[in-house]
């Protein structure tokens, strides 16, 4: 009787003793602690933003160590007389270039430019300026337009032929050239040149000075997406580098 009640006790010791053991496998599911880890993988996302944001703080240091300069050139046999046309926008104004350009308004001047010579026009700021050659800014002028040292933008310059023709400018802008427009008519091809009248580049949408909407002329393409582009962007957000308008004969 005894034998069996002590066989008895250790049938129960010996059954009661995995169940502990048990309960240990069954906490195994706790590790799902790996799943609430997973939450900590997001703030590594959130950081992208951060890092995207460097190329801002480079560009930054990029504008504040070196800015673009502008330069006037008369290539041609004769002294030049230089209209310009500040955007409203621009930090740079007449006041600021009185030196050599003879201001009308807060946003126009003039200036000359004798044969085979050149004028600096200081752009130590954001400057967004129109220039034409022997007449004002106007309907019926060949344009060089600039926009440069935004220090939120890359640098974009332009030959314009939308208001007219009257004539032959180009722009080298960190050593690519832009135009100059062959004459009035067929600039399809040219790089750096907006077709007379095309003012979205591929078309004739909204043409000022009374120039005829539609017809052919403008580049091909798409307004975003010519075939060959009306103007040339910088390297740098802020500016850096050189623009060089020329005036040829």
């Amino acid at each position: 009787m005894f034998r069996l009640m002590l066989a008895l006790l250790l049938l129960a010791g010996c059954t009661g003793t995995p169940l502990p053991a048990a309960k240990k496998s069954e906490s195994l599911p706790t590790v799902v602690i790996t799943s609430t880890s997973v939450p900590a993988i997001k703030p590594a996302s959130a950081s992208v933003p951060m890092k995207a944001s460097l190329p801002t703080s480079i560009a930054a240091s990029t504008q504040a160590s070196a800015q673009t300069s502008v330069t006037f050139r008369n290539k041609t046999l004769a002294d030049a007389t230089i209209y310009v046309s500040f955007g409203a926008d621009s930090v740079i104004q007449a006041a600021a270039w009185s030196a050599f350009c003879t201001a009308s308004a807060p946003l126009n001047c003039m200036f000359t430019v004798a044969a085979g010579k050149e004028q600096v026009l200081p752009s130590a700021g954001y400057l967004n300026v129109t220039l034409s050659a022997g007449q004002p800014v106007s309907c019926g002028s060949t344009k060089a337009e600039i926009n440069v040292n935004h220090p939120g933008a890359f640098d974009v310059t332009d030959i314009s032929l939308v208001d007219g023709f009257n004539a032959k400018m180009a722009i080298d802008m960190n050593g690519t050239i832009l135009g100059p427009p062959v004459g009035k008519e067929g600039n399809e091809k040219v790089f750096g040149v907006y077709p007379l009248g095309c003012d979205i580049c591929t078309a004739r949408q909204s043409p000022p000075c009374g120039i005829p909407a539609g017809g052919p002329g403008c580049k091909s393409g798409t307004q975003y997406k010519p075939d060959v582009p009306c103007q040339a962007q910088g390297p740098t957000v802020g500016g850096g580098g050189s623009v060089i308008v020329n005036l040829l004969p």
